[in-house]
């Protein structure tokens, strides 16, 4: 059975896209980083080289510009000759605001750019590069039974997309991406391409770091002190854990999973 070689994954450079990047390389899968992070995306790229053994590459990536994803694409291509695995975690959060009124044009048409039109151009040239691939033969263990494989696809949409948590913008993108993600499927199911998508709830990283430090003390205590509450397991989720889930959809142990959703958010949703 021919193994998986190579990966694609956006956002790489911090939070779930450098968590997926370890959990793949650890994996034995060489991974190109896509970030607009030059200096956190190269460093993530020489880590997994030195801890995993793998090869690596870093590339700048804007998903608003689409000639930046082709690039992007491209470069997996040169180095690996294909693409197996792509997960798409590029994406940019948006601020609370005590009502619409208080998001602006320019806000909402960001949050459209970059999480949805730019998840969008990614999956559309992944998918497009690999359907000019040989497929992989994967065998069923126990049985004697194969299925074939071009590649697979995962992007990440947000449990926002469900349910409005005071980010229009942002809610509207990740709901956006549920959408393309089952279209996808249906489009390139045929091509024996796979694309899924994974919800994440609360989940701890720098750039939530970041954004919670633009918020007023009061007001970021009440988030975090909701978020919590309102989780079952009472606490927000790791990066990692987010990868594990985003590794399962990607892999060979998934190979039935198309166009669906899986959300990783500790029981959020199971009480809304």
């Amino acid at each position: 059975m021919a193994q998986p070689q190579s990966a694609i994954v956006t956002g790489g450079s911090s939070g779930i896209g450098k968590a997926t990047a370890h959990k793949l390389a650890s994996r034995g899968i060489n991974v190109l980083i896509a970030d607009i992070n030059v200096t956190d995306g190269e460093k993530v790229s020489k880590d997994l080289k030195a801890r995993y053994g793998v090869d690596s590459a870093f590339v700048k990536l804007d998903t608003a510009l689409e000639a930046d994803v082709i690039n992007m694409v491209n470069t997996a291509v040169k180095l690996w000759g294909r693409i197996d695995w792509a997960c798409n975690c590029a994406g940019k959060a948006e601020l609370l605001t005590e009502g619409e009124e208080g998001v602006t044009e320019k806000v909402f048409d960001e949050m459209y750019q970059i999480n949805q039109r730019g998840t969008w151009f990614c999956q559309r040239h992944e998918a497009v590069q690999m359907r000019k691939q040989e497929p992989r033969i994967i065998s069923l263990i126990p049985s004697e039974r194969t299925v074939e494989t071009r590649g697979s696809i995962v992007n990440i949409s947000s449990v926002n997309g469900i349910v409005g948590l005071g980010q229009p913008g942002y809610s509207s993108a990740k709901a956006g991406i549920i959408a393309f993600t089952r279209t996808g499927a249906q489009f390139y199911g045929k091509d024996k391409i796979r694309i899924n998508a994974v919800l994440p709830g609360s989940i701890r990283t720098d750039a939530m770091g970041v954004w919670l430090e633009q918020l007023s003390e009061d007001k970021r205590k009440f988030v975090l002190e909701g978020l919590v509450n309102s989780t079952p397991l009472g606490r927000q989720g790791a990066p990692e854990e987010l990868a594990n889930a985003v590794s399962y959809f990607l892999s060979d142990e998934s190979t039935y999973v198309n166009g669906t959703t899986l959300i990783v958010d500790g029981g959020l949703m199971a009480i809304k």
